[in-house]
């Protein structure tokens, strides 16, 4: 995933940035930083001699000492104080804002996190992103399309107001809120998370993929269907040691590369299927380790035989194109079958072509249009376009102008995905479609496209549960 991090933007960058970032798989971190100078003025002290306390001098420290345990009570009300706040869209169905209260080079930390739920595509539309810190409370203000968004944050209470409702950071600082696009949105506590992220992390992506209860509030499934659910069987020395060995590949340094691997190896010996696969791509990338295919592919395998997604996938593609082993195409689809059937949007267009050109298999157009339109209703825009074409033309199924349309439209909604070069072609078949089509064809084609967008939102969030 490629990040970039934006310290210091003007409200109107940021809304810049959220506009361009809408629905990419190379998604952008707006964690917006705003240096915030706090003048905190100190009462006079007048220097005087001791003397013998009154009856009004005892008041007057009994006092004293009320107002002081007031103000401690209040202080242990208090929340961090925010110097930023940021927002990304999140699928087509999902977006979110947060305030955060520290960063820097390795890490940040997020004060409260918002998501907003609504009809599919409701936030694909211009969006104005304002905020403000240097105040209390703190402020979000979003206006997406005609949508408009609330958050206020006072730090010296821990009090935050979210469309309206009030709750208190210091017993939910997660928030979801459902219908967002509706006359009655609700707002929903979610509790407290760690916040603290990856300073190259997407907070509101991040917490989906580590958090199994907050991506089970937001989807709808049990939680014990997240990845994070099922290691935690594992022993927490294997857990811990694999989360190390990734810490310390991810620092780019070569001797902490070589240590990450030896840890991984560790792990891998006692059959944990993540460090089986991080072992496996060191071998891949030659990092830490000599770069070796065919010992790639064997960590590959054994991480694969345990329902790993992504090495199912490596190994598909390996005996695809003759990595590390001779080319299989039998072997090649299989694997990317097995893949598939965990949701590999990837596997599934490969798959598609496969059957399209007669890889290890009979050609079959039909089961090409099958297998493509799997992967579109999982995000793939090449499978997507495939199936316009496919629809357009009669390619594997009837012809169907109103379903290609349809399907264009979905691709249009993921327009700023594309480069100029790349959409020319999407934009040339989106109007001579278009040119086909009636009225009412056309109203139909709209609705198909928004049906399709609420699949391929449902698909996208549950993928953020996968390995």
């Amino acid at each position: 995933m490629a990040v970039a991090l934006c310290q210091g933007l003007s409200p109107t960058v940021i809304t810049q940035l959220w506009n361009s970032a809408l629905l990419r798989r190379k998604v952008l971190l707006l964690t917006l930083i705003r240096v915030r100078v706090r003048f905190i003025p100190s009462d006079p002290v007048e220097d005087c001699k001791m003397r013998t306390l009154s009856v009004a001098g005892q008041l007057i420290v009994v006092l004293a000492c009320f107002f002081f345990l007031t103000a401690l009570a209040r202080a242990a009300e208090s929340g961090p104080r925010p110097i930023g706040a940021g927002a990304f869209p999140v699928s087509f169905t999902h977006a979110s804002a947060w305030f955060s209260h520290r960063a820097d080079a390795n890490q940040k930390v997020v004060t409260m996190l918002v998501y907003f739920e609504g009809d599919a595509g409701w936030h694909n539309q211009r969006t104005d992103f304002k905020w403000e810190v240097n105040q209390s409370p703190a402020k979000i203000e979003m206006s997406v399309g005609k949508v408009q968004i609330r958050v206020k944050y006072w730090p010296d209470t821990a009090d935050v107001e979210i469309q309206g409702t009030k709750c208190k950071v210091s017993t939910s600082n997660v928030f979801v809120v459902e219908r967002i696009d509706s006359p009655n949105p609700l707002v929903r506590p979610l509790g407290i998370h760690d916040l603290s992220f990856a300073a190259d992390e997407v907070p509101a992506v991040a917490l989906l993929r580590r958090n199994p209860d907050v991506w089970a509030a937001l989807t709808g499934k049990s939680p014990g269907e997240h990845s994070k659910s099922r290691s935690l069987s594992a022993q927490k020395e294997v857990v811990a040691l694999d989360e190390e060995g990734l810490r310390l590949l991810l620092t780019g340094n070569p001797e902490a590369e070589r240590k990450a691997c030896e840890l991984f190896r560790r792990v891998a010996l006692k059959g944990y299927a993540g460090s089986q696969y991080r072992l496996g791509y060191c071998y891949e990338t030659g990092r830490g380790v000599d770069q070796s295919f065919s010992t790639a592919n064997g960590w590959y395998e054994k991480a694969a035989n345990q329902g790993h997604l992504d090495a199912q996938y490596k190994l598909g593609h390996s005996y695809r194109v003759g990595r590390g082993v001779p080319i299989d195409l039998a072997a090649a689809l299989q694997w990317y079958k097995k893949a598939a059937e965990n949701g590999d949007r990837e596997a599934l267009h490969n798959i598609g072509w496969m059957y399209a050109t007669g890889q290890g298999v009979k050609a079959s157009a039909e089961e090409a249009y099958r297998w493509f339109l799997e992967a579109a209703k999982r995000g793939e825009t090449g499978a997507q376009f495939e199936i316009a074409r496919r629809l357009r033309d009669g390619d594997g199924v009837t012809k169907d102008l109103t379903g290609s349309f349809g399907w264009l439209l979905v691709l249009r909604a993921q327009e700023k995905n594309f480069a100029p070069d790349e959409w020319e072609q999407v934009g040339v078949t989106i109007k001579s479609v278009e040119r086909q089509l009636d009225r009412a064809a056309t109203v139909k084609a709209e609705e198909q496209a928004h049906d399709w967008l609420t699949t391929i939102s449902k698909h996208e969030m549950e993928s953020f549960a996968r390995q």
